[in-house]
């Protein structure tokens, strides 16, 4: 074992407070975000996981992530296996191996970490004593089978009602297979690859899947947490006298999911995060988030601003997390709330037709100079293919509220490569660009300073489970010159 490693993870260690250290034996498992420390510990997924897992009696959860480049260079020097965090012990001496992945570009990190592990990547060559390999996160919603064969059992669904299922099957059942087999059964929310024989076409597409086993459904439904996620496990902790679970999920109203553990150091380190909502109303028809955990779900305010009371004395800053912060009915109460507290107030980006006078005026007063919203694209038409119905003057008055508040940096996310998009289209881009731009510098006379336009520009790809999914996505050469054309 590398002596330097084992100091580099103490002195993260040594940042951070809220981890936990548990000496009780039972179920271990290593949570592993497949990126490095800095950018896992700003994921509220795994917080999420981690605090759940470890509110669990008889479980034990650490965490482990990629190396940085130094802690990566001596693992291959020094042949060291992959370590978790919390106590430097080697992964593959875990029961358990769960991948909170939250992007599809991770699972090369995933293969990655696996081999560093010294866990074989192949689940078909993974023994008994292997310890169970999972994936769950965003990205298992979206397209779980480029990894599927790395993968003894993805997770499709929430961790808030899944991660208490996962733990019961594991606890109620003996060997690997009968593991596998129990949550197959489950018929909703866990996918075993090793279970399905896939048929192809001739052109290497899937024709059909065969479960290979009676009672493992043909098709794998996604396990939705409603607003309150708690009823059915406080059901089993009772049952099986599980009392110190049961008086933890009788303790919370909802589930909020938040930072869990301080680490200033990460990214979005030195705030408080919050998941104010879940899923998003609008349908707009590329994104996959809107359909993937429809419907819609709110956490109440009053848990959201206890959250936010109990880590005031650590963070004036809190970050508000949805896919449409305005869309909360409490809105109002939680800004004017934590204005109250003296927070700084930050929020993802933002739905252009939902950017209220109060929260431009929570963001001045929290002295935030950049905010990120997302047009799409340029044309009117092309905005209502995908279900964006906003026009170019809606969208540059938008942008001029912003602007006559003194916040005079804007990020504008757009695509190219959307489906029925003429270079007529592309135009519009040019277009609206310059009359933000316009508007931007007239706003910034009164303040003395110019702002900044920020396009960001990316090609469109289709989701699945969304309405587009079947359209093509842009041959390669085709969109490189669709964005050099508008670059």
């Amino acid at each position: 074992m590398s002596k330097r490693i084992i100091e580099s993870y103490k002195k993260k260690l040594a940042a951070e407070e809220g981890y936990i250290v548990s000496q009780r034996a039972g179920l271990r498992i290593a949570l592993c975000y497949p990126n490095t420390h800095s950018i896992g510990m700003a994921n509220l997924g795994l917080h999420t996981m981690y605090e759940l897992f470890n509110s669990i009696p008889d479980v034990v959860c650490e965490r482990v992530f990629l190396p940085d480049k130094a802690e990566m260079a001596e693992y291959e020097k020094t042949g060291t296996p992959l370590m978790s965090l919390e106590t430097q012990s080697r992964v593959k001496s875990f029961d358990v191996v769960a991948f909170s992945i939250s992007f599809e570009t991770d699972y090369l990190n995933m293969a990655k970490m696996l081999q560093l592990a010294d866990i074989p990547v192949w689940s078909a060559e993974r023994e008994e004593h292997h310890p169970l390999v999972i994936m769950g996160g965003a990205a298992s919603f979206l397209n779980p089978e480029p990894i599927a064969d790395f993968t003894d059992v993805i997770a499709v669904g929430e961790g808030e009602i899944l991660a208490f299922q996962l733990v019961d099957a594991i606890v109620d059942n003996v060997s690997k297979d009968e593991i596998l087999l129990s949550l197959a059964r489950i018929g909703r929310g866990f996918y075993v690859p090793s279970l399905y024989d896939v048929i192809y076409n001739d052109d290497g597409t899937v024709f059909d899947y065969l479960p290979k086993q009676i009672g493992v459904p043909k098709r794998v439904g996604r396990a939705l947490a409603s607003v309150n996620p708690k009823e059915g496990t406080l059901r089993r902790a009772l049952k099986r006298g599980e009392t110190e679970l049961a008086e933890f999920l009788l303790s919370q109203d909802t589930f909020c999911p938040s930072t869990a553990i301080w680490s200033p150091g990460a990214e979005m380190g030195d705030r408080l995060l919050v998941e104010i909502s879940r899923g998003c109303s609008q349908g707009c028809r590329f994104c996959w988030a809107g359909y993937n955990y429809y419907p819609p779900r709110v956490v109440p305010a009053k848990d959201i601003l206890e959250k936010a009371r109990e880590w005031r004395s650590k963070t004036n800053k809190i970050g508000l997390v949805s896919t449409a912060v305005c869309d909360h009915p409490e809105i109002s109460t939680i800004l004017r709330e934590l204005r109250a507290m003296d927070y700084r107030i930050s929020v993802s980006s933002l739905r252009l037709d939902q950017i209220s006078d109060e929260l431009l005026d929570a963001l001045v007063e929290s002295r935030d100079q950049q905010i990120a919203v997302a047009p799409e694209t340029g044309s009117d038409r092309l905005r209502r293919v995908i279900n964006k119905n906003l026009t170019n003057d809606e969208i540059v008055d938008i942008c001029g509220a912003v602007f006559d508040r003194g916040m005079l940096t804007i990020k504008l996310y757009m695509m190219v490569g959307l489906p029925t998009e003429t270079d007529e289209d592309l135009d519009e881009m040019f277009v609206l660009v310059e009359r933000i731009k316009d508007r931007m510098l007239e706003a910034g006379k009164k303040f003395g300073r110019a702002g900044k336009i920020i396009p960001s520009l990316n090609g469109f790809v289709p989701k699945p489970n969304t309405p587009l999914q079947w359209d093509a996505i842009c041959e390669e050469r085709e969109l490189k010159r669709r964005i050099k054309y508008v670059s």
